[in-house]
């Protein structure tokens, strides 16, 4: 007696389960951002400069499983903790930022322009404008497909 195989594929793919999406890793979410910073042309002219607070503008992400957005700080500005919800990766596009942990006194690193920078631990990252002029990041985060909307767009 011959087994016949032939349809065993078909058969394969109609008993699996769709596997929930992974998370995107921070290498995947690293590259997106350095795609995003190499292509300023897709959202420079989503920039906008309040000088009373930060400016959060939603950007297209390049890849799917991910969600990026623009931050905008004033001259002078000591972080809130605000830099949009739960950033996972960010990068300093323009001007001087210093990241401080534990609060806008605490201490800081310095962030170094087309650096990538890697969030971690999930205390609240206080931004701190250190130069004269406005200072402009692109944040990014992983997001399971279902989960996907859009990232934030509030002025402020």
């Amino acid at each position: 007696m011959k087994l016949d195989t032939s349809v065993a594929p078909e058969l394969a793919l109609l008993a699996r389960r769709p596997a929930p999406a992974a998370p995107a890793t921070t290498g995947y979410l690293a590259a997106c951002l350095r795609l995003l910073e190499a292509d300023p042309q897709s959202w420079w002219d989503l920039v906008r400069f309040d000088p009373a607070r930060p400016v959060h503008v939603a950007v297209a992400p390049p890849g799917a499983g991910c969600e990026a957005w623009l931050v905008v700080l004033p001259p002078g500005y000591r972080g809130d903790g605000q830099a949009g919800p739960g950033w996972e990766v960010a990068c300093l596009v323009a001007g001087a930022i210093t990241e401080q942990a534990g609060g806008p006194d605490g201490p800081g690193r310095p962030w170094r322009p087309g650096r990538i920078r890697v969030r971690g631990g999930q205390q609240p990252r206080h931004l701190v404008n250190t130069g004269s002029g406005y200072a402009v990041s692109l944040h990014a985060r992983g997001v399971r497909p279902a989960q996907a909307r859009p990232a934030p767009t509030r002025a402020g």
